[in-house]
């Protein structure tokens, strides 16, 4: 991976060859996704593509990746440190997937937080680093990157009723193209932390979404985003050729209404990038 300013230019021929992904998507697997934002960078030629990606769709857990890169952030500035002991909170619980070690009184590091937000989208351990970060903190970092409308406003609930976040400034916040312009640089390892980082992400479990239409041998370092109306896989794509990309698909997704989470959508993820894999 070389190292860039991380500014890419648009490229019309990628801005299509999303929208064909999509219609091709959508031909396979219709009446699943109300609306679809995608965007790519090569990282190569720095030149990038876009599909609806500046479009207000509510971000779910891919916020955690700014999340993140807020702590590497300022562990690096020696505000705080990796193997720092945190106490888990009584008022940050709420459902979440994977293992769930994060019950109160658990005294849990810095590291131990991002892994399992990241790798098994703790909603527990998220909770706990916007105490400890200050959510305030990781809305500056990400506006001082150039995401301009990235808010980071409220905690995350793993169901309903909705986590009580007294300190609630509005509603999340990352369109496809921020997340996108965040990858490139963690990519280009433009920020603090950014090897790291993408070990993280290349641990993500979740396996069902865009990493269904890859090919042997790449390699997706990435995190997922699912509620019943949306589903998101944001990431960066190592291909077995050894070719580098940022890859982001946004879903606003027709719920179903026996279902609270809306993984009915992973075949047209998967569809979506099997069509666009085999022009990369």
């Amino acid at each position: 991976m070389k190292t860039s300013d991380a500014q890419t230019a648009q490229d019309d021929a990628l801005d299509s060859m999303l929208a064909d992904a999509v219609r091709q998507a959508e031909r396979t697997c219709a009446g699943v996704v109300r609306h679809a934002s995608a965007y790519l960078t090569d990282l190569q030629t720095m030149r990038h593509g876009e599909a609806n990606a500046d479009a207000d769709v509510y971000p779910a857990s891919v916020i955690k990746v700014p999340i993140m890169a807020e702590a590497f952030h300022q562990c690096a500035s020696g505000t705080l440190r990796l193997d720092d002991g945190v106490t888990v909170s009584a008022w940050n619980q709420t459902p979440t997937s994977g293992p769930a070690p994060f019950v109160p009184g658990y005294v849990a590091s810095i590291a131990e937080l991002v892994e399992l937000m990241i790798v098994h989208s703790d909603n527990v351990a998220t909770n706990q680093l916007i105490d400890v970060l200050r959510r305030e903190n990781v809305t500056a970092f990400m506006h001082e990157l150039g995401l301009q409308t990235f808010l980071l406003g409220r905690k995350l609930s793993g169901a309903e009723p909705l986590i009580d976040d007294r300190e609630m400034i509005g509603r999340n916040r990352l369109p496809a193209a921020e997340i996108g312009r965040l990858l490139t640089l963690i990519a280009e390892d433009a920020i603090a932390g950014s090897g790291q980082q993408r070990d993280i992400m290349r641990r993500c479990a979740d396996d069902g979404k865009l990493v269904a239409g890859l090919l042997s041998g790449d390699v997706f370092m990435h995190k997922t985003g699912e509620t019943s109306d949306v589903s998101h896989d944001a990431g960066i794509l190592l291909t077995a050729s050894g070719t580098c990309y940022v890859v982001v698909l946004y879903c606003d997704v027709v719920p179903k209404a026996d279902r609270s989470d809306a993984d009915h959508a992973n075949p047209f993820m998967a569809s979506w990038m099997r069509a666009l894999r085999s022009h990369l």
